[in-house]
């Protein structure tokens, strides 16, 4: 593959109308380049000026990963062999595009038995690879390992190796989670490309939002025992079998539910419901923050049980891409099995990538960041807003470290990951089946069999130990309209491009805990058998264990009563302005009921109350 492309950061080239512009195309050249010069000086003043974005390297401090039963894991990398290199985008020889990677769905590919010899075989030479090299699968998973449950420590910039903050490194539950997982595929692909000598493969994804394809959600065939091509190196034990074709994912996924035999939905409505979450998980979040989840900058710690706010520090808050992902990681892990109770292997961010059906999933997710994009704005009231991606330069200029083809360690930005196309793949268009869920309409409103007002409920009580109970808990929530104040740092002009959100603000969750909390608007009758398919309904927000600090109550699930460093705080964003007006509510003085539903996992859940310090509305 190294003699079919190579690749170069940049080229400057000038346009001259023949020999008397000579001079000018000179000076637009030397403009050119004294801005460049200039930029770059700027980049490489000290962070502490303006910007604190992270550096996650694998380099210097590693600890052990704890788990709920066993020793704890070493998932630390092995050492580069060479100095680190800055990313650069790939190209083809003669300087133009890169080739093409053309990612296709699984359920599409599987019917290819070329092509699942070719994957199968890629994946056998990886798992081949010897423990001391970076490429192999071994060392695939422990990257996963130890970014996603703090193994390592953030850092500041530059990289490879810049000064310790002393604070755990997290990469899920905040801005790092689509850009970082994106750079790790694009690197495991070309790993397996590269081994296979095929410049041109490329992943499949696990096209499970699909709904209109009846096999899209199910677990995908090419990964399962008895198939009829040889798929020896795509297998895993540590799979649910209850959920084996033809069962089909279910984004509204309960465990505790179906372990009591109550999860008893048809096919039709679990695609429905789906429809549902998609809707309200990707389509209504039009802001970066609610999307791509919230900031993550030097000093934030995403495993702290205690947030110190005057000094500008931030519970973790996961983007709507990240809490519908969770659901199919805990859907396919081995839920509800009492000899595992890391659920592994998809159902723990310390095990998922061990299981190479991992790679396709997050291959879909990627993808949907992609359409998030595309998705026209039918969420605020002016109706003319763009989706984009934080422009900040704590955003742009976070820096994280992978190893490539070639066993070099690459120091990657966040600003290199944003175009898949300057990352040489793209999609197969699945659009027909995409816009099922952007085009999504839920059931009318729900009408109360008495009438009742949002003041026959309390409101929480601020900074207090509000409680999310094993029964539903409901609050009532004074609204107000938006005022300029609102538009700062948005980036917006007009306040009718805002959007609306209710965020329940430092939420407690055990580091082992499995969560879910579904919420409804003025619908406080909603209990965990509720449809999510109904106006009412506003989101979900997922937990699954990661990162986990104390294991001292093995397999307890962590009881409040436990010390506070079994915790970490969220804050759970919930994007409500068009489900508002669904509900008639145009008035902004109209105070609403937020209900919140805990629905937990496994058998024994919800056991447990969670809490949190306030509900409060919010305009982004």
């Amino acid at each position: 593959m190294a003699a079919t492309c190579r690749r170069h950061f940049f080229s400057l080239q000038g346009e001259g109308q023949g020999r008397g512009n000579a001079g000018v195309v000179r000076v637009q050249l030397l403009w050119a380049v004294s801005m460049c010069c200039a930029l770059l000086c700027i980049q490489y003043l000290p962070h502490s000026i303006s910007a604190e974005p992270i550096l996650a390297s694998s380099l210097g401090f590693c600890k052990t990963v704890p788990v709920l039963r066993g020793a704890p894991l070493h998932c630390c990398l092995p050492a580069p062999t060479r100095k680190p290199i800055r990313f650069k985008f790939p190209t083809c020889a003669n300087g133009g595009p890169p080739v093409v990677r053309e990612r296709k769905p699984v359920h599409v590919v599987q019917n290819d038995p070329e092509y699942v010899r070719k994957y199968n075989l890629a994946y056998a030479r990886m798992k081949a690879l010897p423990d001391s090299d970076p490429r192999s699968f071994l060392n695939q998973w422990r990257v996963h390992c130890s970014f996603c449950n703090e193994a390592f420590k953030q850092r500041e910039l530059p990289g490879p190796l810049g000064k310790a903050t002393g604070v755990l490194l997290q990469i899920h539950y905040s801005w790092t989670f689509l850009p970082w997982h994106r750079m790790y595929l694009y690197y495991h692909e070309r790993i397996l490309g590269d081994l296979i000598g095929d410049p041109t493969f490329a992943l499949p994804f696990w096209n499970w939002d699909n709904q209109l394809d009846p096999i899209a959600g199910m677990m995908p065939f090419m990964f399962l025992p008895n198939f009829p091509v040889n798929n020896s190196a795509l297998t895993d034990v540590n799979r649910n079998p209850n959920h084996m074709p033809p069962k089909i994912l279910y984004l509204g996924y309960n465990g505790k539910l179906e372990a009591e035999g109550k999860q008893n939905l048809t096919d039709e409505q679990i695609r429905y419901e789906n429809l549902c979450v998609m809707y309200n998980q990707v389509v209504t979040k039009i802001s970066a923050r609610s999307f791509l989840g919230g900031p993550y900058v030097v000093g934030t710690n995403n495993t702290a049980a205690t947030v110190n706010v005057a000094a500008g520090e931030t519970p973790g808050e996961s983007g709507g891409m990240e809490i519908v992902h969770n659901v199919a990681h805990e859907w396919t892990g081995l839920i509800n099995n009492p000899a595992h109770p890391d659920n592994e292997d998809m159902g723990n961010f310390i095990y998922a990538a061990r299981d190479p059906i991992f790679y396709t999933h997050h291959s879909n997710v990627d993808r949907l960041w992609d359409v998030w994009k595309t998705i026209p704005d039918n969420v605020t009231i002016a109706g003319n807003r763009q989706r984009v991606d934080y422009t900040s330069s704590d955003f742009l200029d976070s820096e994280f470290t992978f190893f490539d083809e070639n066993q070099d360690m690459v120091i990657v930005t966040i600003r290199d990951s944003l175009d898949s196309s300057k990352l040489g793949y793209k999609y197969a268009d699945v659009s027909e089946s995409d816009n099922l869920w952007i085009n999504y309409e839920p059931l009318p409103p729900h009408k109360p069999s008495e009438p009742w007002n949002p003041s026959h409920w309390p409101a929480v009580v601020p900074s207090g130990n509000n409680t999310i109970g094993k029964v539903p808990s409901s609050f009532k929530l004074a609204r107000r309209a938006p005022t300029k104040k609102d538009l700062k740092g948005k980036g917006l002009k007009h306040l009718n491009q805002l959007q609306e959100d209710i965020v329940l603000e430092k939420v407690r969750i055990p580091h082992s805990a499995y969560a879910r909390f579904d919420v409804f608007l003025n619908f406080p009758e909603a209990n965990r058998e509720t449809h999510l398919y109904m106006s009412e309904y506003v989101g979900t927000f997922t937990h699954l264990p990661s990162g986990m600090v104390d294991m001292s109550a093995s397999v307890s699930h962590s009881s409040v009563t436990e010390s506070d460093g079994q915790f970490r705080l969220f804050n759970i964003r919930y994007s409500v302005g068009q489900a508002l007006r669904r509900l008639g509510i145009a008035d902004w003085n109209t105070d609403v009921v937020v209900t919140i539903v805990s629905k937990g996992v496994r058998r024994t859940n919800p056991t447990i109350d969670f809490y949190f310090s306030d509900i409060k509305q919010d305009f982004q």
